[in-house]
């Protein structure tokens, strides 16, 4: 089985940047408007998959799968030149890829229904795992009693393999296609067709440990787990095709709070006046080391988050074809993503001419968690309530207590009666006992209306 291809500098050393000396020195136009540094010799067609080497592995190098059936290696030099190393194929389109823990082999999964492993210091490769349809997801899994390398497939099956032996060591029945996945030790998530989601634990062995309803209406599209402080797996983003991404805790200790969803990869349109345009969410990557994360999207942009403040950091301007693959390298400092088709408007917009490009950007700074504001006494009592006031709050939860208080006087101003109950934590004769004036309804709505604004303005946030 053992088989070798061409081993290939497929293309010349390239420096960050063509057009002057600096790392940063690209020319700008409507594929790279963010000046980021451009890879050598990117795939010909789709690019579907991106993989930076493990922090074991000294220097960066990079993996990038596409549907030219093809698998490339770059290196990524610390003088900014990224070098182009060597190349494997399949014998159809490459979906997924994959690092050994030590950095010396490379697993790719492809729709020719085989994974292979790539030895990078012989450049031999060769078949260690078959489906009976297109493999869409590879992981390598390192336990403490156990190494081996997951595959999920459209044939509705999960599989894990020793490298070592042709068969499956195990082979876990899916209720639907495999459609993105990932690896945590001692955690695995997939999300599958028709909106599923199966958790599993890694631990002595593999085995099925919980479905999950899915917290998204439309088709799941990507998927990657992130960590706690102690830098074990807690939970997973979920992203889809309705620009909308889910943030879900495995074993929260408040679901209904700690769970939530956030709209992006959107035009700025309302839905009512203005028609809105709702793009896929193509993959989601979460930083190393700060563990914010970065989303992109069939919009051309890619958005940076900081999930525990739920607020974005950052928002790329478009580039001229949707980014399909991103990843960190293992420091968290540079933050590859990939420009290429992704059959999201059909074949009719298939331009063969259009090249795909891979870009890097330094990720240092742009990924840092914000710092929570904290705003005054007096606009906390407002909002709160000061009898109940225990200390700044940030300003993301004294925004949320702002909204929900909002609603109430809202409601209070127009009579409704239904709302009477939720009210009288507030008020009493029709006079809020908490607050620091103790206003009328009126008055004290206009204050929080401007106070939102404030508030919304401080958070870069964009008034309903």
């Amino acid at each position: 089985m053992l088989t070798t291809s061409n081993m290939s500098l497929f293309g010349t050393t390239s420096g960050f940047g063509t057009a002057g000396t600096g790392v940063f020195a690209n020319t700008a136009d409507n594929h790279n408007p963010m000046k980021d540094v451009e890879v050598t010799s990117p795939p010909d067609d789709s690019i579907s998959c991106l993989a930076f080497s493990p922090p074991s592995m000294p220097g960066n190098f990079l993996i990038g799968g596409s549907w030219a059936n093809d698998v490339r290696c770059w290196e990524v030099q610390d003088n900014g030149q990224t070098v182009p190393k060597a190349q494997q194929t399949h014998t159809g389109p490459v979906l997924d890829v994959c690092w050994s823990d030590d950095g010396s082999k490379v697993f790719t999964a492809s729709c020719d229904k085989t994974a292979k492993m790539w030895d990078l210091n012989s450049n031999q490769a060769m078949q260690i795992a078959q489906h009976d349809g297109p493999i869409r997801t590879i992981h390598w899994i390192k336990a403490p009693n156990y190494s081996c390398i997951m595959t999920g497939s459209w044939d509705k099956t999960l599989k894990f393999w020793d490298t070592r032996s042709p068969n499956p060591m195990m082979s876990l029945q899916m209720p639907e296609r495999a459609y993105s996945a990932d690896v945590v030790y001692p955690m695995a998530v997939v999300a599958t067709a028709d909106r599923g989601l199966i958790v599993y634990q890694l631990e002595n062995q593999p085995s099925e440990f919980r479905r999950i309803e899915s917290p998204l209406k439309h088709q799941h599209r990507c998927l990657a787990i992130f960590k706690d402080k102690q830098s074990k797996p807690t939970g997973f983003a979920l992203g889809s095709i309705e620009g909308r991404v889910a943030i879900h805790y495995i074993n929260p200790p408040n679901p209904a709070k700690d769970n939530f969803t956030f709209k992006c990869h959107r035009s700025n349109g309302t839905n009512t006046a203005t028609p809105q345009d709702i793009y896929a969410v193509n993959a989601i990557s979460f930083h190393p080391v700060h563990g914010t994360l970065a989303t992109v999207g069939s919009d051309g942009r890619f958005s940076f988050w900081d999930k525990d403040a739920r607020t974005k950091l950052k928002t790329s301007e478009q580039l001229d074809q949707a980014i399909t693959a991103c990843s960190f390298n293992s420091n968290g400092n540079i933050f590859a993503y990939a420009s290429s088709y992704d059959w999201s408007k059909g074949h009719e917009y298939y331009n063969p001419q259009k090249k795909n490009y891979i870009l890097l950007r330094n990720a240092a700074e742009e990924l840092k968690p914000r710092n929570k504001k904290c705003l005054r006494p007096s606009a906390v009592a407002i909002a709160g309530g000061g009898r109940i006031y225990r200390g700044a709050l940030s300003a993301y939860a004294l925004l949320e207590r702002v909204d929900k208080r909002l609603v109430e006087l809202q409601l209070k101003a127009q009579g409704v009666n239904q709302s009477e109950a939720e009210i009288k934590l507030f008020y009493k004769n029709g006079k809020d006992e908490h607050s620091a004036g103790g206003e009328q309804p009126e008055k004290e709505l206009k204050k929080l209306v401007a106070e939102e604004g404030q508030l919304k303005r401080a958070l870069g946030m964009k008034n309903d």
